[in-house]
């Protein structure tokens, strides 16, 4: 993460001008639109109707019933001898609570020719196109018919199907069948006494988490916390808005609603969370304004769609020179920590104060530090702010009741101010916490004593955040276990808290899970732990097939035959334990799972990148070269490449500083200037090798061969540079890499890398990057850390956006806001974390839309105990500094409590503190 409060760079403008996906799009769209209609669903599934693109009549509706499901549904109900649906007319005695559905439809629905020739297209598509079964009403009889048929041979799947067509039949999905829609609402009616709820409860890995159906199809619409919010920031009085959600859940994109009916200063300390922000705002066309670096208001620049006044270039009319001092038009103003007033200064000069909102992202960063050079300029942001509408946003911001300090402060500053808390706790996905024996993570595992377990618990109950983190398959389990067993207390038990299916979620399970941990009746307690313990199983297991070379190990461990009175003898021998050679330099125990990410485990990482947080990074990447067992001769090869095109580089920059040296010189020369006026002439001829049209005209024009030469020179340098490629036998999760390292294992959903050869060829030909780095890049593998060279750090983003690297290597202040799509994450041992970190680090993992296999891998059980541990708002940085720092007065914290204090008078005491200390220095 950079924190260096900067001007943006000419390749962090051009990123924002990439428009993000079409699917983005529609989500961007659903929170821009969510501000006036925070009920809104958006649902693109096709219903016939949708499909075919005609409007709508109850004729049409009536014919399509007919034709497409009339007849399945009539043997259905012959087949199965379903006595809840009748044909024919509903005799007028029968009353509405029979449960019986009467299909009374006409056999045959006469058409206009043109409805009839707009129907035709659709009995064409359907004998042709696949495709047109995805039409929702096929989608909701598929379910139907497995349902039904399952239950009819008393198979306990059919709960399954049951469970899908509950959730599919409340979508919002535009003009569905009502005639097919009714009947299987009848159907669902009649079969809701036989659903067994805690089979679901069980299986809900299955059912929930994993049912393609339920995630492909369900709505579009707001998380909670967004509609809160949009609620709560419509009022006129002035508010401090402290908004807590996960991480992945749409925070950071929260402003574009906003902006709306509000102008939004959005602060941040990592500026790529701002250019995110920016890219996703220009794509649907918001006015967009930066202050990165900016000591006044004057720095402030515009971006085109907000520019009033500018010119244009006469040849290309495109926009040339922008006024970045007319910004009425501007909707939101992105800006880093150092510039905040600068763009508070600049917004108020074109809008009320009352109609702007301040929405500071991750206002935590850095606070885990004592001193930080980014705390007298919080403090000064806070101090001089005259915005009454402020939000503090992150997943780890403290509680209400630990930031009495600041909200004391804002309450004195604005009159009548309210405060709102928002806490959102969603839940849509799972994340399972490994640990470095590939067991999973979950609290009823950490203590054999209950007392710890309860507080555990009250632990998690007040961070309901770490609910994504309990692994769904493990609580299911866990809850099945202490049910059918009698071990939890009557308050607790199933029944009393599922009272219908509607009741059964992801995060309602979860919950439970929690209510049944703490209700377990004390004196079964080591029974349970104890089956917990015994039966638990590893969600990543030890590669035992090859040893850490990629040797087949084989297991010959026959014994030979017993007689009465001898001693057992070994026949054949017996695989030992890897030795310590075979390990990290004697750092990685044998019971290790997961580390090899080069070799033997790299299968484990499925369906997307990995990142691997850590801060010796040079460790881990000669790690990851040293265990991918690349041959000396196949790595000396590399080297000899690495260090020819290293070359090369040395004379392409020696030629392009000379090449600019003349092109300025030549410049000045037509120009009839100095060679002071450098910028005006590199305008005209153009920077190195970028030259332009008019530079092109000009060399011709005056012929001058030397320039050309140089140019030339260039090109066929660069041509020189010799591509070093690896074999796919050593790339990660190639083919040939896993039949060698995993070829009896499942390897379904082994992710790989994906990097294109001209993208190697650059990364070769920059300077000032470590040769390691890029051997690592030919593995698929980038580093992400401050680096001096802007050009690898930008050709790893665009990589890391695409989703073409396999892993990404990266230090600890990338913890926050790295918006990347990583499905795994390492967490190292040489992290040394707060608990409000370990959060932000997790958060890293799982943001994507759609539920994939994701795991969070800790290599410390240190850090295990410091996520699941209550700590006091004493014991916590992040508290302490957000009291001192977010508030005009100076207070310090004592130990045991605020106290403020007079800036003079603490400067005079260190003055003679300092005296003091100098007298005793001579007289000693």
């Amino acid at each position: 993460m950079d924190l260096k409060q900067r001007k943006l760079s000419k390749s962090e403008w051009d990123s924002i001008e990439i428009p993000v996906s079409s699917s983005e799009i529609e989500i961007l769209q659903l929170i821009t639109n969510g501000y006036s209609n925070v009920h809104l669903k958006v649902n693109k599934t096709n219903s016939i109707f949708t499909y075919l693109k005609i409007e709508y009549s109850s004729q049409i509706e009536e014919y399509l019933y007919i034709k497409f499901f009339a007849d399945k549904i009539k043997t259905l109900v012959e087949k199965y001898n379903i006595d809840f649906i009748k044909f024919g007319k509903k005799p007028k005695d029968t009353l509405e609570t029979d449960g019986i559905y009467y299909i009374g439809l006409a056999n045959i629905v006469k058409l206009k020719s043109r409805d009839q020739i707009r129907l035709s297209r659709l009995n064409t598509d359907i004998n042709t196109d696949t495709n047109c079964y995805n039409m929702y009403e096929f989608i909701l009889y598929n379910n139907l018919e497995h349902m039904v048929e399952l239950k009819h041979l008393n198979d306990k799947r059919w709960i399954n199907f049951y469970y899908t067509i509950t959730k599919l039949i409340t979508n919002s999905v535009e003009r569905v069948n009502k005639y097919l829609k009714e009947i299987i609402q009848t159907f669902v009616k009649n079969y809701e006494q036989d659903v067994d709820l805690l089979y679901i409860v069980h299986n809900s890995v299955e059912i929930i988490e994993k049912n393609p159906n339920i995630l492909k199809y369900s709505d579009l619409t707001l998380y909670d916390h967004q509609k809160e919010i949009y609620t709560t920031i419509k009022s006129t009085k002035p508010k401090l808005i402290l908004y807590i959600a996960p991480t992945g859940t749409g925070k950071t994109l929260t402003p574009l609603g906003i902006s709306e009916n509000h102008k939004v200063i959005f602060v941040c300390a990592a500026r790529h969370v701002g250019l995110a922000l920016a890219r996703s705002a220009i794509s649907i066309g918001k006015h967009v304004a930066f202050a990165f670096g900016c000591s006044a208001a004057e720095d402030v620049r515009l971006h085109y769609f907000s520019a009033k006044e500018y010119t244009k270039d006469r040849f290309s009319g495109q926009i040339r020179k922008v006024d970045n001092t007319i910004g009425d038009k501007v909707e939101i103003i992105i800006c880093d920590i150092r510039s905040y007033l600068s763009a508070m200064y600049y917004m108020t000069a074109f809008n009320d104060v009352n109609d702007i909102v301040t929405y500071w992202d991750e206002p935590t960063i850095s606070l885990d530090y004592n001193n930080h050079e980014l705390h007298s300029t919080i403090k000064k942001n806070w101090s001089n702010n005259i915005i009454p509408n402020f939000v503090l946003s992150s997943a780890t911001l403290p509680k209400m009741h630990e930031l009495t300090h600041t909200i004391a402060d804002f309450k004195d500053k604005f009159n009548n101010a309210n405060i709102i808390n928002i806490v959102s706790n969603d839940c849509r996905k799972t994340i399972p916490l490994i640990n470095n024996n590939g067991f999973t993570i979950m609290p009823h595992y950490l203590h054999e004593d209950y007392n710890n377990i309860i507080e555990v618990v009250n632990h998690c109950e007040e961070n309901l955040t770490l609910l994504r983190y309990f692994d769904l398959k493990e609580a299911s389990d866990f809850i099945w276990f202490v049910e059918t067993n009698n071990y939890i207390k009557p308050s607790a038990k199933f029944d009393r808290n599922f009272a219908s299916i509607e009741d059964i979620d992801m995060k309602s399970i979860k919950l439970y899970y929690l209510k049944v941990l703490k209700n377990i009746i004390p004196s079964n307690w080591n029974n349970v732990f104890n089956y917990c313990r015994i039966s638990r199983v590893k969600r990543i297991s030890y590669n035992d097939t090859v040893d850490t070379k990629g040797n087949i190990i084989s297991r010959t461990t026959s014994l030979g035959s017993f007689k009465e009175g001898k001693t057992i003898s070994r026949i054949n021998s017996v695989q030992l334990p890897l030795n310590n050679e075979n390990t990290i330099r004697n750092e990685e125990p044998p019971n290790s799972c997961g580390i090899y990410v080069t070799t033997k485990d790299s299968y484990t990482l499925t369906d997307g990148p990995t990142i691997f947080l850590a801060n010796d990074l040079q460790k881990i990447a000669k790690f990851c070269i040293q265990q991918a067992n690349i041959p000396s001769v196949v790595m000396k090869d590399i080297m000899d490449k690495i260090q020819y095109n290293n070359q090369i580089n040395e004379r392409i920059d020696q030629i392009e500083k000379e090449l600019e040296f003349e092109e300025t010189k030549l410049a000045s020369k037509l120009s009839g200037t100095s060679t002071d006026t450098s910028k005006e002439a590199k305008k005209i001829v153009g920077k190195k090798d970028k030259s332009s049209k008019i530079a092109n005209k000009i060399l011709d024009k005056t012929e001058d061969r030397k320039i050309v030469k140089m140019r030339e020179d260039i090109t066929t340098l660069r041509s020189m540079i010799r591509n070093a490629t690896l074999d796919d036998l050593f790339i990660p999760n190639r083919l040939t890499h896993l039949d060698k390292w995993a070829k009896t294992l499942n390897t379904s959903g082994a992710f790989t890398s994906d990097i294109e050869e001209n993208t190697i060829i650059s990364i070769m030909l920059l300077k000032d990057v470590e040769d390691s780095w890029k051997i690592l890049l030919l593995l698929g593998i980038g580093v992400f850390t401050e680096h001096r060279s802007s050009a690898y750090t930008e050709i790893m983003k665009k990589l890391a956006d695409q989703q073409k690297l396999y892993l990404i290597i990266a230090d600890s202040d990338y913890i926050y806001g790295t918006n990347y799509q990583f499905c795994h994450g390492y967490l190292s041992k040489d992290l040394e974390l707060t608990q409000e970190k370990i959060i932000q680090a997790l958060g890293r993992i799982g943001r994507n839309n759609i539920q994939k296999e994701y795991s969070a891998r800790f290599r410390d059980d240190i850090q295990i105990n410091t996520l699941f541990t209550r700590y006091g708002s004493e014991d916590k940085p992040e508290v302490i500094n957000m009291n001192i720092l977010f508030n005009t007065r100076n207070i310090r914290w004592t130990g045991l409590d605020y106290q403020e204090i007079n800036i003079e008078n603490e400067e005079e005491s260190e003055e003679e503190n300092e005296e003091e200390n100098e007298e005793l220095y001579y007289e000693n």
